[in-house]
């Protein structure tokens, strides 16, 4: 991004004014982007979402005496804590400037992990133990799914089109 200065409507002011910049980002600058896109997500998921699960799975249910959801009902349970996974995630990109339709893309992404492994339970092919044991790894799989969703959009992760960090210093102007 360059810093340009525009004149104003108003004879004698200027004012400045941030334009996506033309060039391409080196490779290893667009490798940076990718990485730190994908690391920031993750960080967001697991750090928010491990918080949110033990809110909701063990501080809550141990305070009102109730016994473990994971254990009573696993499929029921692994679709919450992929949602539990994605809030943080999906408020972490929108946080960063990120448009609605990626933020759906990597959320999908995260619920559609667990519906196939509710699906493969209910079939028989994964038992209510190996649902389980999803239920309490699930944060480094979904992380693992989100880089294929974001190599169908490397452009926009990598800053090849500028179109993240255009969005971010438009909205940082206009406020």
């Amino acid at each position: 991004m360059t810093e340009t200065t525009v004149p104003d409507p108003s004879p004698g002011r200027r004012t400045p004014s941030t334009t996506p910049s033309t060039t391409t980002p080196s490779t290893a600058r667009q490798v940076w982007n990718f990485t730190r896109h994908f690391l920031e997500m993750c960080i967001a998921m697991c750090v928010g979402g491990g918080a949110l699960n033990a809110l909701v799975f063990l501080v809550g249910p141990a305070q009102l005496g109730y016994p473990d959801l994971r254990t009573t009902a696993p499929g029921l349970a692994l679709l919450l804590i992929a949602c539990l996974y994605t809030l943080p995630m999906a408020a972490w990109m929108r946080l960063r400037g990120m448009a609605w339709r990626p933020i759906l893309e990597m959320s999908g992404a995260t619920v559609a992990l667990a519906v196939v492994l509710i699906v493969l339970a209910t079939v028989g092919v994964l038992s209510s133990a190996g649902l389980h044991q999803w239920a309490l790894m699930f944060c480094g799989p979904a992380c693992a799914l989100m880089l294929p969703v974001m190599l169908l959009r490397r452009d926009m992760y990598t800053g090849r089109t500028g179109e993240h960090t255009h969005r971010r210093a438009s909205a940082a102007t206009t406020t």
